[in-house]
């Protein structure tokens, strides 16, 4: 691929998920996990605060569908979040009682 056509290219960015301590608020690192369900994973974090040394688990758990998949598993059954309009207009205010 010439440079012309990867600077044209697009660009993959590296999804970061970053968790922090619940005690001391330093960032924690992932050392591992284990997926319990197809939905459901426990993950192993540990501070990276050597004063602290806060070790924990972690539940992720898919929770809803924001975009369904186009390879569903019929044996998956994951609630699909329906988008809800949002407006930037205000509501009409009253119309006055005449009298």
């Amino acid at each position: 691929m010439t440079h012309a056509a990867q600077h044209l290219a697009p660009k993959h960015r590296e999804s970061r998920f970053r968790v922090r301590c619940p005690h001391c608020n330093s960032f924690a690192r992932a050392r591992s996990s284990k997926q319990l369900t197809p939905i459901y994973r426990e993950v192993r974090f540990e501070c990276t605060n050597d004063a602290c040394g806060h070790v924990w688990l972690a539940g992720l758990e898919t929770l809803r569908t924001l975009c369904p998949s186009e390879q569903p598993n019929p044996e998956i059954d994951i609630p699909l979040t329906v988008a809800v309009p949002t407006t930037s207009a205000e509501p009409a205010a009253p119309a006055a009682a005449a009298g």
